[in-house]
């Protein structure tokens, strides 16, 4: 009887012992490898990324040009395109603005100017191709025909629910672009023979982004005819190309006399000649200011009637000017 009691006693102590030992264990993380004793335990270690930063790449100027050709007296609208990553979802990304700015003169955050800073503050945001991460960005600007030659950058910048932000940037070489503009018609007017027609005032508009000096010749009919128009009568019926004079600097105004023509302007001449005349491009935004005049006159000489009409040549160049 004494030894059953025993033996139940010593029963219920290593149930009560194991029991003890369970309990013990269940305060363990179930992910512990290593035995109890063991040198090393390894613990794994997870999280949840939340917000993620939107990254920019593939940023391009109209489709990766190296160069970039302005339009005379106009503006030429060009696009900045680029790839959005958000790993929250491309819908997360809500913001996408551009700038496009002269890399030698400018810098991203200066204010805007017509000759070396544009702004888009509203470019396109579109999913890419039905990628649940991924949105086109496309910034459209329209620069000016002024705007100065030379390295330019267009910066992208894209921002997130969260106001994170991601950039990218590319590069193109604005080409110098030379140009100009004037009237349609240089009229003289009504002048009799063997006199000097009064001065006429043609204004010159630089429509380029470089400063310029004028390249000059004439002809009647055809190039290197050697006349400066070709009349309807007359026994002649051509006035010859030195009749036609010009200044390129200053006014003389009134009536004047074959010689005192002669001590004032230049002869036109049949083949071109380049002449100082060192007009700069336009600067201000708000009023063209890169206008100079020009005075012409003609001498009509004896053997010419009725009507007479001519042509001149006005080049843009950058060569110097005599």
């Amino acid at each position: 009887m004494k030894l059953n009691t025993k033996r139940k006693t010593f029963f219920i102590i290593f149930l009560l012992e194991i029991t003890f030992i369970i309990i013990l264990f269940s305060f363990f993380p179930q992910f512990v490898f290593a035995g109890v004793g063991s040198p090393n335990v390894i613990v794994k270690t997870n999280l949840t990324v939340g917000n993620v930063f939107p990254e920019l790449s593939n940023v391009t100027i109209e489709n990766n040009a190296s160069t970039l050709d302005l339009t005379p007296s106009l503006t030429r609208r060009i696009y900045c395109s680029g790839i959005a990553t958000d790993y929250n979802s491309w819908e997360d990304v809500v913001n996408a603005t551009a700038t496009f700015f002269d890399a030698a003169n400018s810098s991203y955050s200066d204010s805007n100017d017509n000759n070396l800073h544009y702004t888009n503050y509203s470019c396109s945001i579109t999913q890419d191709n039905g990628d649940p991460y991924r949105a086109l960005i496309n910034c459209s600007f329209d620069i000016w025909y002024y705007a100065n030659p030379g390295p330019w950058n267009c910066t992208m910048r894209v921002e997130d629910k969260h106001h994170k932000a991601g950039f990218g940037s590319d590069l193109i070489d604005i080409s110098s672009l030379l140009a100009l503009g004037l009237p349609d018609y240089i009229y003289y007017g009504e002048v009799n023979a063997t006199e000097v027609s009064l001065e006429n005032i043609s204004d010159v508009i630089n429509y380029g982004n470089v400063k310029i000096n004028l390249s000059l010749n004439g002809y009647g009919f055809y190039n290197n005819d050697g006349n400066a128009m070709n009349c309807t009568l007359g026994s002649i019926k051509n006035i010859s190309i030195e009749h036609e004079k010009y200044n390129l600097t200053t006014s003389h105004p009134g009536v004047l006399d074959l010689t005192q023509t002669l001590t004032r302007y230049a002869n036109l001449t049949s083949a071109p000649v380049v002449r100082r005349y060192n007009l700069e491009y336009r600067q201000n935004d708000l009023v063209n200011e890169a206008i100079n005049s020009t005075y012409w006159r003609i001498y009509v000489p004896l053997g010419v009637a009725g009507t007479c009409e001519g042509n001149i040549v006005f080049g843009a160049t950058t060569a110097p000017g005599i």
